[in-house]
């Protein structure tokens, strides 16, 4: 089963990489590439006043989409973790109290009370 979750990851990852190649050959414009302007990174320093490739916009974002699925995924499993502890040490302090009252003898603590309310009136 993993085989095949592997080998759809690299059909996913090889054809991903066919289409940025189309898009970036179909969005030319007088034989440069579009570019696209992003709010906050266009003015700073280092990064090209003209704006980033249509194709690098894409790679930006979903990049930035897996990263963050990565941290919260990151966070569920340790919240998960934690959780599975605590339940763990539920169910072991459960079990020691059922063996404490399984092996406990129960005939010495009944006591039976008869009670004789015989009414005598006829």
């Amino acid at each position: 089963m993993k085989i095949f979750k592997y080998m759809l990851f690299i059909v996913v990852l090889i054809s991903s990489v066919f289409f940025i190649i189309k898009l970036n050959e179909l969005n030319m414009l007088d034989n440069s590439p579009i570019r696209i302007k992003i709010p906050y990174l266009a003015s700073m320093e280092g990064l090209n006043p003209e704006g980033i490739k249509v194709w690098e916009a894409i790679l930006l974002t979903l990049s930035t989409g897996v990263f963050l699925g990565f941290i919260i995924a990151i966070f569920q499993m340790i919240a998960q973790k934690s959780e599975i502890i605590s339940l763990k040490s539920k169910v072991r302090r459960l079990k020691s109290e059922l063996d404490n009252l399984r092996n406990h003898d129960i005939d010495e603590e009944i006591s039976i009370i008869e009670e004789n309310n015989e009414d005598t009136e006829i």
